[in-house]
């Protein structure tokens, strides 16, 4: 076999990975949030432990991954159907308005303290939320595995 035999490969020409971590997300928000009853007893969170508390930021953090992954992924289906064309700004916006509010309102009406917590906590549940719909709604008119 020659050198002028082989297949040339685009180096630039990947498969989009976003819809892998709009995936992976809920399926770790799951875990993280089974992990947190164990570690907790089924108690608070605030108070119990300094490992709960930061397994609950990092699941938190790792929700911030979702949003540039489904505006990302929204490029990709814009540009590769015409069967559905997702609002982004919906999305996204949904994801972010909710933890705002929630957090505003309780800070208001709480304190800083449990406003933290409970923005954080909407935070965890719209990203999760706005992943499996926006999934739902891929699956159901481009399909997940559009490539």
């Amino acid at each position: 076999m020659s050198r002028g035999d082989l297949i040339s490969v685009d180096s630039t020409d990947r498969a989009p990975w976003y819809w892998y971590v709009l995936i992976g997300y809920p399926a770790l928000s799951l875990l993280g949030i089974v992990s947190l009853a164990r570690l907790t007893g089924g108690g608070s969170v605030l108070a119990s432990s300094l490992g709960s508390v930061a397994l609950l930021i990092v699941i938190a953090a790792a929700g911030a991954v979702t949003l540039p992954a489904i505006w990302r992924d929204v490029e990709f289906v814009e540009a590769e159907t015409d069967a559905w064309t997702p609002d982004r700004q919906i999305y996204v916006g949904a994801a972010v308005a909710a933890p705002l509010v929630l957090g505003l309102l309780s800070g208001l009406a709480a304190g800083f303290g449990v406003a933290i917590a409970i923005a954080l906590v909407a935070f965890l549940l719209s990203t999760v939320s706005v992943c499996v719909a926006y999934l739902y709604n891929r699956y159901r008119t481009v399909g997940l595995m559009a490539r």
